[in-house]
């Protein structure tokens, strides 16, 4: 298998949309998280909608549109990974303080409530609710926050996991809580390692359409720009 799609709801039901959208490519060993707010014209709707209008399958389709092709999805509703991260304690690395605000409870809306959270270098060890801030937490107390900086944090915890050999299995213990569209994504997912190489897909711009903040994939560059590019590149090196 070439590459299978593991999403996650941001609501424990299936009508939710998909908050964190990760494309594991097993052909270049690589992790694209595609951001949620992504405009897809299939579904004339933000990429997140795509697994609650019609399931894994539309959003098999709508990601190979923006030129994400999967064979296979796992969609995960939030109680599996809540059931699995239940008892879970990961230190991650903290490079600068970072200070956010985040709803009274993680499943309700900063509109209703906030409260501050802090992370302080150089690592913190994440467990229970520590684990939902550090993965969920999107405004920063600056203003600067983006899904972007939220992605990263996600890529952060996921090779944490990894390296300390958390065992992914109980994820799909419960067939109430996970949806498999396609082939079998399990013999793909085993293969992850730490070393393999996690991006997050932010060559997009900002647009508004039909009156919804969205993004769309941003334009290439000329070709000549690229090869001018390289060339500077070049002369820069040798005059090194």
């Amino acid at each position: 298998m070439a590459a299978t799609v593991v999403a996650i709801l941001d609501r424990d039901n299936w009508d939710a949309n998909t908050d964190i959208i990760v494309v594991v490519d097993g052909a270049r060993r690589r992790l694209t998280w595609v951001p949620r707010d992504l405009w897809s014209p299939l579904i004339s709707d933000r990429i997140n909608a795509a697994f609650a209008v019609g399931g894994g399958r539309l959003l098999l389709d709508a990601l190979a549109e923006l030129g994400f092709a999967a064979q296979s999805a796992v969609c995960l509703r939030r109680g599996a990974t809540e059931a699995a991260l239940s008892g879970a304690s990961v230190s991650v690395p903290i490079h600068e303080p970072l200070d956010f605000w985040y709803p009274l409870t993680p499943t309700s809306r900063l509109e209703d409530g906030r409260r501050q959270v802090s992370f302080r270098p150089p690592d913190e060890t994440l467990s229970g609710e520590r684990l939902h801030q550090w993965i969920g937490a999107r405004t920063m107390v600056d203003g600067q926050g983006t899904d972007f900086h939220r992605m990263r944090r996600q890529i952060v915890f996921l090779r944490a996991l990894i390296a300390q050999g958390f065992d992914f299995r109980p994820v799909l213990k419960d067939p109430e809580l996970a949806r498999i569209t396609g082939e079998d994504p399990l013999p793909l997912l085993a293969r992850v390692r730490v070393t393999w190489r996690m991006q997050v897909h932010d060559w997009v711009d900002d647009a508004v359409i039909d009156g919804k903040m969205v993004l769309v994939p941003r334009k290439p560059k000329p070709w000549w720009r690229r090869q001018l590019r390289r060339l500077r590149d070049r002369l820069k090196g040798k005059s090194n």
